[in-house]
């Protein structure tokens, strides 16, 4: 293997940092073995590089694949997202992803925060008490009395929260689309 082959490899692997350690190293085996089995047929360092195309490019397409080959939330595939948005900078990468990516995790946040506000309200109107800092507004619609915050709350809690989900799976969606550029292997 020479020079200009390693240099591809340490690219690859530079753009690959956001995957796990065993991840990258694994994407780079294979890349590496399919250029030596080039190499032994006789295809020129720069032709095999020529096939492979912009390292950059190749690694935005596995990096791709791994994020979105399960659509489960987790907090590094979240930072994940962000590192394939920064790394790979398009206007997709720098607005939409972001935005979506960022308002699913809010929504289901937001989605579980919901009804135990509206718990704490009910069970402090229960003891005689009015929590003023807990209130439910949606638009010109305010919840006046205690005995609607515990339904409310439930209801636009479980919405918020799969509206999130689905937004989640809306942003795996979109990026497994992005990265199906051609893996040349």
């Amino acid at each position: 293997m020479d020079k200009i082959m390693n240099d591809y490899l340490e690219k690859i692997g530079k753009h690959l940092k956001p995957m796990s350690t065993p991840e990258r190293i694994d994407i780079v085996k294979e890349i590496k073995s399919v250029m030596l089995e080039l190499q032994h047929n006789g295809v020129s360092s720069e032709q095999i590089i020529e096939r492979l195309g912009n390292p950059k490019e190749l690694a935005k397409a596995y990096l791709g694949e791994a994020i979105s080959k399960n659509s489960t939330f987790s907090w590094r595939k979240f930072g994940a997202v962000f590192a394939f948005c920064s790394s790979f900078a398009s206007v997709s990468g720098i607005f939409v992803l972001p935005i979506i990516s960022t308002l699913s995790i809010a929504l289901m946040i937001s989605g579980v925060i919901t009804p135990i506000g509206g718990i704490i309200k009910f069970i402090g109107y229960l003891m005689g008490h009015d929590i003023a800092g807990i209130t439910f507004e949606f638009g010109a619609f305010t919840a006046t009395r205690p005995m609607q915050y515990l339904p409310i709350s439930i209801v636009s809690g479980v919405l918020m929260f799969l509206l999130g989900k689905v937004l989640w799976k809306l942003t795996m969606k979109y990026i497994h689309a992005i990265s199906q550029k051609k893996i040349k292997l």
